[in-house]
Formats: C-alpha cells, sequence, structure tokens
C-alpha cells in the first residue's frame, strides 16, 4: 500500500493553469488540468469568470461592507432588510445548520464582533469569561425573525448575523458549478480553508493533507480525493497563546469563549456549503457530538484531532487516510 501511495505521488505532473485572486479577506487559487479538452485561454476565462462571481458574491453576503445587505442589517437590526432570492436561501440553510447542531453552528455569532483581537500581542485583547458570556447572550439563531413571502430579515436589539461561517463554502460551490459549465473537468479550487478537488490531477487523483495543528510546517495525514469538498477547521488559525493558553477564534456560542474539545476537524462531502458549515460545528459539538452529527449525513466524513491530540476518523474514510507517524501533542 505505501508503495502505491509513493508511486501516486511521483506521477508525472501535468500541465496546469494556475490562477491567484484575493477576494473575501483571503485568495482565491484554482488549478487547472491543460489538456485536449482544456487550453490554457479557456483555463483563464474560466478563471476570470470565476473571480468576478466570488467578487459579486462579496457584495451580496459580505457583513464587513456597510452597503451590503447585511451590513445594513447589522447597523439597524430591528428594522430588518429584504434580501436577494440567493442570499435569503443562504440565511435560510444556514440557520437550518444551526437547528440541527443545536446551536453550535450560529451565524448571530456576529454578535460578538469587537469582543475578540487574535492580532500581535500589542493589539490582542482577550476578554474576561464573565465579559464574554454577558456578550453571548446576544447569540441565538432562534430569535432571527424570517418573512418568506416579502423574503427579509430582521434581528432582536443589539444582535448581528453573519454568513463567514458558510459564504466561503457556498462562493466555491458556485465557482465549481461555473467551471463545469464551461466544459471543466479536472481542477482545483482553494479558497481560505475550502477545497475543491474536481476530477483527476493527470493520471492520478488529487492528493489532500491535513495540517498538523501544532506544526504549521507538515501534514499528520493525506487521502485522495476525486469530485469532493475537503475543508478544515482549527484551533491554529487566528490564535494568540497568552499564559499557556491558547485563545482561537473557533468561538462556542453558549460561552463566548473558544471551543476546548477539538485542535482541528476536517470534513470530505460532496458540497462545500455543507462542509463549511459542519466543521464550525463539529469543533464546538467535540468529537462524541460531533460524530454522531456525521453519521447521520450520508455521503459526509470526517478527521477530527481531539483536545488530547487523538486522531478520530469517521467509517467512510477508514482505510483511505493515510497517517504519518506520531505527532509530539505538546504545547498548549
Amino acid at each position: 500500500m505505501i508503495s502505491a501511495w509513493l508511486g501516486l505521488l511521483l506521477a508525472a505532473d501535468p500541465e496546469l493553469y494556475e490562477g491567484r485572486a484575493q477576494a473575501m479577506g483571503t485568495e482565491l487559487r484554482i488549478d487547472v488540468v491543460l489538456g485536449p479538452k482544456v487550453d490554457r485561454a479557456g483555463a483563464e476565462a474560466a478563471f476570470t469568470a470565476a473571480r468576478n462571481e466570488v467578487e459579486r458574491l462579496e457584495s451580496e453576503l459580505s457583513e464587513w461592507r456597510p452597503n451590503s445587505p447585511f451590513g445594513r442589517l447589522n447597523t439597524a437590526p430591528t428594522e430588518g432588510v429584504v434580501l436577494s432570492p440567493e442570499a435569503y436561501g443562504l440565511l435560510e440553510r444556514a440557520l437550518g445548520w444551526s437547528k440541527a447542531s443545536g446551536g453550535a453552528f450560529d451565524p448571530t455569532f456576529a454578535s460578538l464582533w469587537g469582543l475578540w483581537r487574535f492580532d500581535a500581542a500589542d493589539r490582542a485583547r482577550i476578554p474576561t469569561e464573565a465579559e464574554a458570556k454577558a456578550r453571548a447572550r446576544a447569540i441565538d439563531y432562534r430569535k432571527v425573525v424570517l418573512d418568506p413571502k416579502r423574503q427579509r430579515v430582521r434581528l432582536g436589539p443589539g444582535m448581528k448575523l453573519g454568513l463567514g461561517g458558510i459564504a466561503k463554502g457556498y462562493a466555491v460551490d458556485r465557482v465549481v458549478d461555473l467551471l463545469r459549465s464551461r466544459g471543466l473537468e479536472d481542477f482545483f479550487v482553494k479558497f481560505g480553508g475550502e477545497l475543491y478537488l474536481a476530477g483527476r490531477r493527470g493520471a492520478r487523483p488529487w492528493i489532500a493533507g491535513i495540517q498538523d495543528p501544532r506544526d504549521g510546517t507538515r501534514h499528520f495525514a493525506v487521502l485522495a480525493l476525486e469530485n469532493s469538498a475537503f475543508t478544515t477547521s482549527g484551533d491554529y488559525e487566528h490564535a494568540l497563546i497568552k499564559d499557556g493558553v491558547r485563545y482561537h477564534h473557533l468561538i462556542d456560542p453558549a460561552t463566548g469563549y473558544p471551543a476546548r474539545k477539538c485542535r482541528s476537524v476536517t470534513i470530505v462531502a460532496p458540497r462545500n456549503e455543507d462542509a463549511d458549515a459542519l466543521s464550525t460545528s463539529v469543533f464546538v459539538l467535540g468529537p462524541e457530538a460531533g460524530l454522531a452529527l456525521i453519521k447521520a449525513r450520508p455521503g459526509v466524513e470526517v478527521v477530527i484531532v481531539t483536545a488530547s491530540g487523538e486522531v478520530v476518523v469517521s467509517p467512510g474514510l477508514q482505510g483511505k487516510v493515510k497517517l504519518g507517524q506520531p505527532i509530539p501533542w505538546t504545547g498548549p
């Protein structure tokens, strides 16, 4: 088995078109396998269309732009706003994940804006647990009021809403659909922590790696994927360590403080929108409840690194994930 994997890794690389652009505060990367059906000009035109689509989605879905629909909602939450069918549908699905996860995934998490800062030490901000819990009282997806007939949404006083936990996944799905509509079959999309691997990388499948949560220079596991979404949420992104304690951006909505049951969660699923919401949900829920959530969804699999460093692999990935040497799980 090891020799077979080595053969995959050493297989000759095909010619690729590589597109890069900045959007939604991160990098959009698209690699397209070139060949008889797709030339460089066609790949470049497809990338330009994909970049334009992501820019359109940012203007429609970003909560950070004051003139966007969600920006206006957060300025006047009780007055509400009318959303486009696309944005309203995505919000409905996000709230569906909130219900399915028991609130572990909650788009009203945006009510904590400004409470935490994970910048360099001189600008970092760590609230007290009491302060965080007080602010967390504004988080409650059940208080989002939807008017399906008018496609209008409003919030309770002091609440804010953001789709940052699902919007990039949705954007990747839109990009994948767009690329396929242009005849592309073999390509790789990376948008922040969201990945989609379509078709094959020449003679072999795409190989996805899962980062060691405590050593960003290496992957502790790899797996071969075709036509799959692949998303990781980890406590090493947007994080800081103070007095031997790690603080990170994956907040438990119930406490307003970082979730502590996992170090990383990787989801493999048919679509990135679902993978995006599920990676956050499982991270907050922890291994036991998170694995139960995954098992209830056919076609979805997970690799969890627990707070103690144990690697938990869902049944559908058993034998498919290749683990490296044991990792020294030291440090906060």
